[in-house]
């Protein structure tokens, strides 16, 4: 049994038999005996009386229907059994949830439905979440079966307790959100006891319009947690990592609609106590178990924080300073005790007589319902300032324990919260001593509601004064004291990844650099702005050493004909034994020759990341690889940042790539983005897509706008591949590979980043190696070798892209779809079709090379036109021998 549950085939038969389950306990459904007042009838013997023409009738047949029509999703799911997909499957699950939840409208409206009929449909949910499950188990085989690879970090993520602890965290979240259905909103005591279980709704007769409205909105916020918890449990078996950061958005999500049944329940409250009942809620348990869920999710992610960068950058990670979380506990206390002190003191007194009042905060929300309006208004504000300022200390915790780079602005947030309030309320108690004439009848009111009788006089002498101006002064002084501690100017938490070095060194200098230490006098002597490009400045003489034994290998009268079957075979008889035709490795070349930046996009396991990688091993040229993040949004993400407090500048992975790069100006260099598509690249990489329309020597990009240069012995030395302190220039050895997956997660690339770049795509996996040998010895390419190889080729080519009749005639074909040829593209077409031919000196490629970058270029941008003769257009290119376009455009019908 074991063995079957690891065949597609086997799980996809259990799907389709629990949907055949499914399908028969809806019609049981809709056949079992309704309640009173329907009990001689079911839904189908409603459906069939349309004619009565009550509203029950209505629904009941379009029910019928809509039952009937659930045998289609069926049918879908045995064709997608038989494609090896899981569309099929999925539209029939989404089909029946979509039922199911019908039937609990249908509930709700006229509470018609027996006790057994609920929980008939309750276990249909729970079959859809197993359906959930088994769709998760089968897509892992099919992925298997096109040999999905792992990474080294998912590798040892898997191995630690990380993602099944997130996992426990996440069903500990639900079953908290859960209680939501079962926890009382509020409770009335009128002759009986009532409590708005919202629950309740399916299984009694409760109509309360509240309690049925409140009931649909939290179903659907189930419904939408239930579905995302199945998008993250697929992560769960195939990326841990992105599983971890989508289980945040899912507890945050909770979170909040916690809250919201919190701020719901209480207004409720509030309203019926207004009116004379006497009412209570309990809807502030939730909330409290998800600040624990919170928590404990915090921890973990701080682990993992740890972990991402210590077991594979060997980088050294640090919380954030505690002292701004210890300020805000401090408010927060402080902000809590408001509670304690008298908001409002009343003095009353008529010549010799005198009585008093005093008002605290917890006396005003205790007996806010007999109090005057105005009095009202002040337990509003407390009751909001708890909330709030809760929310933004749970909020500034977790953000310190799961190290998130934001902590300083959420220490922001939470000052001007509590800050806020208690300037509020502190005021509000100045108001009633300004406000006294108005509010005379009514502190006489407020004295009898204490049992104090007052003499019957005309007219008193009385003082109304605060205690909560000291709170506000104990505020202001933790402020003050924040502000000369410069708690707001902390650098968020930042990691130099160093594994661009290879000796400790550079993880302590990059450490170093995101230190807080402020600048002074005492260390003007000896100051660094900048420890890590110091710790590779200090590395050229190992740089020209590995340059020397570099050139002991390197290649003499070579070509790119020999450069490309190198390269194939370097690559088959490598350790990993890759596959790649000539022509791919052709295709790769001509690509580097006509552009800076190259796309390689397509399915994971293609060799998308390896090509570039195998390709610098084997010239002896080095391949430094960017992860991209989802978060990125502008170009600091790429290049890094500097904290004015502490006067330092700590570069990113990037910057460290080109300024090795600069420094290494005789190696062939490949900066790869991989998963570049996770963030919008125009947010974060547009400056370097306008940097390379310039010439090679005005590619610059300025890193800060003052100097930065170490101070040695009161000298001043420059850091030696910045110019005028703050300039980077990109070196001419440097070629951008960006790494791209088209899937949910990614964003679609827009045609400014095409236009720029040579695109490769990787529809299919490579066969297997068989036939290979001992490793070969690498060769040194060096860049200038590889520029004289790209500049021969584009100056002995003889194709004219302008002229070539081909082009033309898909220009004219590709015009009804304003699909254009640019000056750019024309040339970037040239210059490949040149250096694509010279890869095959002895063959007629210039066809299949035309082919190639037309398709990459221009006819994929097909794929979001609207294409009314898709026939037509697919006869046209095969009459122009573009077979492969052909063939894409057929595709495109497929899709």
């Amino acid at each position: 049994m074991k063995t079957l549950f690891k065949k597609s085939w086997f799980i996809g038969t259990l799907i389709i038999g629990v949907l055949i389950i499914m399908f028969f306990i809806n019609l049981w459904v809709m056949s079992l005996k309704l309640k009173a007042p329907y009990q001689d009838d079911t839904m189908m013997s409603l459906a069939g009386r349309l004619s009565d023409g009550l509203y029950i009738n209505i629904f009941s047949y379009v029910f019928r229907w809509v039952f009937y029509v659930s045998l289609v999703p069926i049918l879908l799911s045995v064709l997608s059994f038989f494609k090896k997909t899981n569309w099929g499957f999925i539209s029939g699950l989404i089909y029946f949830l979509g039922f199911d939840t019908g039937l609990i409208v249908y509930q709700s409206s006229y509470n018609a439905l027996p006790v057994f009929a609920i929980i008939l449909i309750i276990f249909n949910f729970l079959l859809m979440a197993g359906i959930f499950v088994l769709l998760i188990f089968r897509n892992k085989m099919l992925l298997e079966s096109k040999e999905f690879e792992k990474d080294e970090k998912e590798i040892k993520l898997t191995e630690t307790k990380i993602p099944l602890s997130v996992f426990i965290i996440d069903l500990v979240a639900i079953a908290v959100f859960l209680t939501t259905f079962f926890i009382p909103l509020y409770t009335l005591e009128l002759d009986t006891t009532y409590r708005a279980i919202i629950v309740s709704v399916l299984f009694s007769s409760d109509m309360n319009y509240d309690v049925i409205i409140y009931f649909f909105v939290n179903f659907i916020i189930f419904l939408s947690v239930f579905l995302y918890l199945a998008k993250c449990l697929t992560y769960y078996f195939f990326d841990k990592s992105k599983f971890i950061t989508k289980s945040k958005s899912l507890i945050n999500f909770i979170f909040i609609s916690t809250i919201i049944f919190f701020i719901t329940g209480l207004g409720l409250d509030t309203y019926y106590t207004l009116v004379g009942s006497t009412s209570q809620t309990s809807a502030y348990i939730p909330m409290l178990l998800m600040c624990v869920v919170i928590f404990v999710y915090a921890i973990f992610r701080g682990k993992y924080s740890a972990f991402a960068q210590i077991s594979i950058d060997e980088s050294k990670v640090r919380y954030p300073r505690i002292e701004p979380l210890l300020y805000i506990f401090l408010l927060t206390i402080v902000s809590t005790l408001m509670l304690l002190l008298y908001i409002i003191k009343i003095q009353i007194s008529y010549g010799d007589y005198t009585n008093s009042i005093e008002l605290s905060g917890l006396k005003i929300l205790r007996d806010y319902a007999d109090l005057d309006p105005g009095y009202r208004l002040v337990a509003f504000l407390l009751v909001t300032m708890l909330i709030s300022t809760g929310i933004t200390l749970v909020v500034a915790l977790s953000s310190y324990l799961s190290k998130h780079k934001q902590f300083s602005s959420m220490v922001k947030l939470a000052t001007i919260v509590n800050i806020f309030f208690v300037f509020i309320i502190a005021i509000s108690g100045y108001y009633f001593q300004i406000a006294k004439e108005i509010n005379q009848s009514v502190l006489i009111e407020i004295f009898a509601l204490y049992g104090i009788d007052l003499p019957s006089v005309l007219e008193y002498d009385y003082k109304i004064s605060t205690d909560a101006i000291y709170a506000l002064i104990a505020s202001l002084v933790v402020l003050i004291v924040m502000f000369l501690r410069k708690s707001f100017d902390r650098e968020d938490l930042s990691v130099l990844e160093a594994n661009l070095t290879s000796s400790e060194n550079a993880s302590e200098a990059s450490s170093t650099s995101s230190s807080g230490e402020p600048y002074s006098e005492d260390n003007f002597e000896q100051f660094d702005p900048c420890p890590a490009f110091t710790e590779l400045d200090s590395r050229m003489d190992a740089f020209h050493q590995d340059l020397e034994k570099r050139k002991a290998l390197k290649t003499k009268d070579t070509s790119l004909n020999d450069l490309v079957h190198f390269i194939v075979e370097y690559a088959k008889n490598s350790r990993l034994h890759l596959s790649y035709t000539p022509e791919d490795i052709a295709t790769f070349v001509a690509g580097l020759g006509a552009s800076r930046l190259s796309i390689l996009q397509g399915m994971s396991g293609t060799g998308k990341t390896s090509l570039p990688k195998i390709f610098s091993e084997a010239v002896f040229g080095n391949c430094e690889i960017i992860e991209v993040e989802s978060s990125w949004k502008d170009k600091n993400e790429l290049l890094g940042y500097y904290n004015e407090f502490s006067m330092k500048y700590t570069p990113k992975k990037f910057t460290l790539a080109l300024y090795k790069a600069a420094l290494n100006r005789d190696v062939f260099t490949f900066i790869l983005l991989d998963e570049m598509n996770l963030s919008r690249i125009e947010y974060y990489f547009s400056d370097f897509l306008s940097l390379m329309e310039n010439e090679e020597n005005q590619r610059e990009i300025k890193l800060i706008n003052i100097k930065l240069s170490r101070k040695e012995e009161s000298q001043e030395i420059d850091y030696l591949a910045l110019d005028h302190g703050n300039t980077l220039k990109v070196p001419p050895n440097v070629w951008f590979i960006g790494t791209a997956n088209r899937d949910e997660s990614t964003f679609v690339i827009s045609d400014k980043v095409y236009d720029r770049a040579h695109t490769m795509n990787f529809t299919k996996r490579a066969p297997k190696v068989r036939n290979y040998t001992n490793p070969i010895s690498k060769q040194f390419y060096d860049y200038q070798t590889m520029n004289t190889l790209f500049n021969a080729a584009k100056e002995s080519g003889n194709f004219d892209a302008e002229n070539s009749d081909l082009i033309k005639s898909v220009e004219t074909l590709l015009a009804p779809y304003n699909i254009s040829f640019g000056n750019r593209i024309l040339k970037q077409i040239e210059e490949f079709v040149n250096i694509y031919k010279a890869c095959f000196p002895k063959e007629d490629v210039e066809s299949e090379a035309i082919e190639k970058i037309l398709l990459s270029k221009v006819v994929a941008k097909l794929e979001v036109k609207t294409i009314d003769d898709k026939e037509k257009l697919e006869m046209e290119f095969e009459k122009l021998n573009l077979n492969l376009c052909a063939e894409f455009i057929k595709r495109l019908d497929n899709e």
